[in-house]
């Protein structure tokens, strides 16, 4: 999966401006395997804090992004895209 894919998976989910900035940059240097990792690294520290229907949900828009990176979007682009409709 592409950077670019992940970071429309969770676009509806967060608010990038909710997660340190730092961590985020290292976030968005991972491989797509070593996401992989940290995303099933993160689920078996919560363990049950999540609802599996959650985690359910995020494979799943994962899969979709796998299947599909052209359909993606970063969150960046989305915003400037709208800016750019704003002041059109």
């Amino acid at each position: 999966m592409t950077r670019a894919a992940l970071s429309d998976v969770g676009a509806a989910a967060y608010d990038r401006g909710m997660v340190n900035p730092a961590l985020m940059e290292q976030v968005d240097q991972l491989s797509p395997s070593e996401l992989v990792e940290l995303r099933d690294a993160i689920q078996a520290k919560l363990g049950d804090d999540v609802p599996a229907g959650q985690w359910a949900i995020l494979e799943q828009r994962v899969a979709e992004a796998d299947a599909n990176p052209d359909d993606y979007i970063t969150l960046d682009e989305w915003k400037a895209r709208r800016r750019t409709r704003r002041t059109a």
